[in-house]
């Protein structure tokens, strides 16, 4: 195993964290935490575990992984700094997960009491549907997904539970993008964040996702003692997680490739394979890929599914507004629009593993980048007509 604490080494081990602890919690998660973390004990390189919880945080995986960590007694070589560490960013979770949990109910009650329709998305709904409990399951903020008719009255009913949106909301409230400015509300030690959506798939994705274009009726999720709300069914889910993975990202991030992970699995004999084969063909495709992150992440012996991987296995493309603002020269800029790892157009295109790349590169992605850039363009411009801009 390598003695470094660069990207690779950190991602590799976070992947075979993620792969011990399992589709399922597992009782052998933490002997297998054990295993992995054991030869990176006493004599492990500085700065070490505060780079593998840079890892964890920034993939929204220390709930998962935090208990297997922690667990690792003395004997295993993981010092007391790591379980101070883990335990620490757990604890810190779990209140932010508690004042969050709180602005859910708080929603659900608001809604419902008006007869609203609104639909709980990513990780407001994955938590109590597909985790044992809430904590396990990171979330930076709170999506929503309501009538675009009605739009006004959600925004009214948010605003009336205390929450501020962003400035220069005017222009984002006219229909270009799929979600509205961020809200927000301050609570005790934490600031919970709101997007109410229109449209659960982005402007950037080929797809479009809203209430009145379900593929199925939407589920129930029960939330323990709390309120229950309704989600996306099985099919739109996967369809939706696939979609939202694979968005422009300069490194996917691994809490949404878990989450596929897990929903297939759990929900197996649920979900109607046969019409997402049929009608959204790209789902088995983001499977696919979600199992060569995990196949095999330290490497070793075996060489199975990652043997015919595409390269750049969990890295993205950056974001336009991220190449736009980058500090490289013009042809590392054309190559971050034009060449983006082939793991992720795969992906992003519904391209199968082992297919060729060679009309994705030639025609269809240097359209995509066309399209996107004259959405922002036309948007900036109207932006600039209306005043927006200081």
């Amino acid at each position: 195993m390598p003695r470094q604490t660069d990207l690779s080494s950190a991602y590799s081990l976070v992947c075979a964290l993620l792969v011990a602890r399992g589709n399922d919690d597992r009782d052998d998660a933490e002997d297998a935490a054990e295993r992995i973390l054991g030869p990176w004990g006493a004599d492990c390189p500085d700065g070490f575990w505060e780079r593998l919880a840079e890892e964890t945080e920034f993939h929204g995986v220390t709930p998962l992984l935090a208990p297997m960590i922690m667990a690792c007694g003395p004997p295993s070589g993981v010092p007391d700094l790591a379980r101070r560490i883990f335990f620490a960013l757990a604890s810190r979770q779990r209140r932010a997960t508690a004042a969050r949990e709180v602005a859910i109910d708080r929603l659900l009650e608001a809604f419902g009491a008006v007869d609203v329709p609104m639909l709980l998305l990513k990780g407001a709904a994955l938590a109590h549907s597909l985790y044992a409990s809430p904590e396990l399951r990171a979330a930076a903020d709170i999506d929503i997904l309501v009538d675009p008719a009605d739009e006004r009255r959600a925004v009214d009913l948010v605003r009336g539970l205390g929450y501020r949106f962003a400035d220069r909301q005017g222009p984002m409230f006219s229909g270009r993008f799929h979600h509205l400015p961020a809200a927000t509300m301050q609570q005790p030690g934490f600031v919970v964040a709101l997007e109410i959506h229109r449209d659960a798939m982005s402007r950037d994705q080929p797809d479009s996702l809203t209430l009145r274009s379900l593929t199925t009726p939407p589920q129930m999720v029960t939330r323990g003692a709390r309120p229950a709300g309704l989600a996306l069914g099985h099919v739109d889910m996967l369809r939706h997680l696939s979609r939202h993975a694979f968005e422009p990202a300069y490194r996917v991030r691994l809490i949404h490739l878990y989450d596929l992970w897990l929903y297939q699995a759990r929900f197996r004999h649920a979900i109607d394979w046969r019409a997402l084969a049929t009608r959204h063909p790209h789902v088995a495709t983001a499977l696919r890929l979600v199992d060569q992150v995990f196949a095999n992440p330290l490497g070793g012996d075996t060489e199975t599914t990652t043997a015919a991987a595409p390269s750049g296995v969990g890295a993205g493309m950056l974001p336009l507004s991220q190449i736009a603002a980058s500090e490289m020269g013009l042809m590392a800029k054309l190559r971050a629009l034009l060449d983006p790892p082939a793991w992720w157009l795969h992906g992003f295109y519904g391209v199968p593993p082992g297919s060729s790349l060679l009309a994705c590169r030639a025609v269809r992605h240097p359209a995509t980048v066309a399209r996107w850039l004259a959405r922002r363009a036309l948007a900036r411009g109207r932006f600039e007509n209306q005043g927006g801009l200081t």
